[in-house]
């Protein structure tokens, strides 16, 4: 199978010739040591070259910025207005710090960057171009209407403002949800496989907020970008980390193909959500990444592999992949034996 059939298979709920496997790429050693050179801001080759070096089945492109932006500075402001600042760790994301849209008069004066612009496909272009080329499913990645919404308004003020002001929330959402649906869009045009939308709703103990507030506010936003997406006739796979059991049924409603990334210290627990799931979604992830590959032998991570094949694998609808993501302090040889765990173990029909 090629890796579209396989993972195309996967998420129509059905044994493909064996396992897919994919990470989001966050790890500055990883990509030194795969692609021979130092990868500070990772761009769509990038992403495409090192998955398709490690041998990965799909590789998560997100949506570019507008041409001429940068990041340049230790502080910077992008074009929402959010300033970041650059921080001393293992991990390519910036922190932001600053946002802006705080009150209503910031949201009436609010200029929304525009989506269509065709600068911001430059990379999905590439990573297309070089998916076929070297037979990667490539996924193009938004943000969801949670996430989006909390990073121009604060996480804090917008948790307050659900309850305090959720009309003003309510805007600033749809705003967000309509500038992200459309940038998929543009994308499927472009070629992309899939889409991932991210927008984590939980810490590692709970949700962010009640499942009752979270329909109310969240869920016809999602529902729509789902719908709208779909109607485009490409999968679209939900990212969120935390604990979100509670929130999982609402999701499967909207029409979603997969879930990522089970996270595992979260009290995500992969036999349970395949039980209660499996047949609705194709599950995605699962292997810690803050201890089994941060501090694991490569045997301990040879063992949560196999365990996370024998409870998701059978009967198809599960992808291979860490509980988040492969950050700068999991050992480079933990997330080779990750692969290559998946791949001696991973071969249909599973006898695990």
């Amino acid at each position: 199978m090629t890796a579209k059939e396989r993972v195309l298979c996967t998420l129509n709920g059905k044994e493909p010739d064996r396992v897919p496997i994919f990470d989001f790429l966050n790890s500055r050693p990883l990509f030194k040591e795969v692609l021979g050179r130092a990868v500070e801001t990772r761009t769509s080759e990038d992403i495409i070259e090192c998955s398709a070096k490690i041998g990965y089945d799909l590789a998560v492109v997100p949506l570019g910025l507008k041409k001429g932006f940068n990041r340049q500075g230790a502080r910077y402001e992008d074009e929402w207005g959010t300033v970041y600042e650059k921080r001393d760790v293992n991990w390519p994301a910036d922190a932001p710090v600053d946002f802006s849209i705080k009150t209503r008069e910031d949201l009436k004066n609010f200029q929304w960057p525009d989506p269509e612009d065709e600068s911001r496909l430059d990379g999905i272009k590439t990573a297309v171009s070089l998916g076929k080329e070297k037979d990667i499913f490539v996924i193009g990645s938004i943000r969801g209407p949670f996430s989006s919404t909390w990073l121009v308004t604060g996480f804090s003020e917008m948790m307050l403002n659900l309850h305090d002001n959720p009309d003003f929330v309510e805007e600033v959402m749809k705003g967000c949800t309509r500038y992200y649906t459309r940038g998929a869009v543009k994308m499927i045009d472009a070629g992309v496989d899939a889409i991932l939308f991210t927008d984590d709703y939980g810490s590692s103990q709970a949700t962010f907020i009640s499942p009752p507030l979270f329909r109310e506010r969240v869920l016809p936003h999602i529902t729509r970008m789902v719908e709208r997406i779909s109607a485009r006739k490409v999968p679209v796979i939900m990212h969120s980390d935390g604990h979100v059991a509670p929130f999982l049924e609402d999701l499967v409603e909207t029409g979603i193909s997969g879930y990522h990334p089970l996270e595992r210290s979260a009290g995500m627990v992969l036999e349970k959500v395949k039980r209660d799931f499996g047949k609705a979604l194709t599950l995605v992830g699962n292997v810690n990444n803050k201890t089994t590959l941060v501090s694991g032998s490569t045997e301990d991570v040879v063992e949560e592999v196999k365990e996370c094949i024998r409870l998701a694998a059978p009967g198809g609808g599960y992808i291979l992949a860490s509980d988040h993501s492969l950050h700068g302090d999991i050992p480079n040889e933990n997330i080779f034996a990750l692969y290559e765990a998946g791949r001696k173990y991973g071969e249909y029909p599973i006898s695990l």
